[in-house]
């Protein structure tokens, strides 16, 4: 049987791209808030729907939006995200479910829920095999960002190709962006969002993390 849900007034239940998204009508009207007001749960039974997930997001919080991956046959993909109207709420729902296993859990999957990484992660590539070129733009991450509170995490490839820069919040992403725009242009370094982290294999070190994507 179905999962009932009340829909909100002014909100609806549509599918964008691969995902089903339960969001207000008018975005103008009422905004989006900021990339920290997101969680990440994973491990959500796969034919877990859209209205069980609604209701299962509104237990620990206001919500803003709610949003489920598409799978195949009907399916979702084991993972989707919630945006709450409040930071209060995303620690509240991290605290209540983070480890906790759902009645339809598959296989005993305790749920991951965690901060979304959304749009909080730069990949750094395009750096060129010259040394000194190299050598300048690690000095110029090391010098804007290597010690600061919004910096949680600073990753490199193996193969010395890439950098990722993890922050706590979109803002602090953007102005780091912001800061380094014109010398990385300068010596063709782009930089961009990097939203997908299921494909990462992280190995951790004493000092440094070494990541390669696959």
């Amino acid at each position: 049987m179905a999962a009932k849900l009340n829909v909100d007034m002014n909100y609806a239940i549509m599918t964008i791209n691969s995902q089903i998204v339960y969001k207000p009508l008018d975005q103008n009207k009422d905004p989006e808030p900021d990339n920290d007001h997101e969680v990440y749960v994973g491990n959500l039974p796969l034919h877990y729907t859209i209205e069980k997930f609604i209701n299962f997001s509104k237990k620990s919080g206001p919500i803003y939006s709610v949003r489920l991956l598409k799978g195949n046959g009907g399916l979702n993909k084991g993972f989707g995200y919630i945006m709450y109207r409040n930071l209060a709420a995303v620690e509240v729902a991290i605290d209540m479910y983070n480890g906790t296993l759902l009645k339809e859990s598959e296989m005993g999957k305790p749920l991951i829920v965690q901060k979304s990484l959304r749009n909080t992660i730069m990949m750094i590539y395009g750096l060129s095999q010259r040394n000194n070129t190299k050598h300048f733009i690690k000095n110029e991450i090391n010098f804007f960002v290597l010690n600061h509170p919004s910096l949680l995490l600073k990753f490199e490839c193996e193969d010395d190709s890439k950098i990722f820069l993890s922050f706590k919040s979109l803002k602090a992403a953007q102005i780091f962006k912001k800061k380094l725009k014109d010398s990385f242009n300068r010596y063709g370094v782009k930089m961009y969002y990097f939203n997908d982290t299921e494909n990462w294999r992280i190995s951790y070190d004493y000092h440094q993390i070494l990541v390669c994507y696959t």
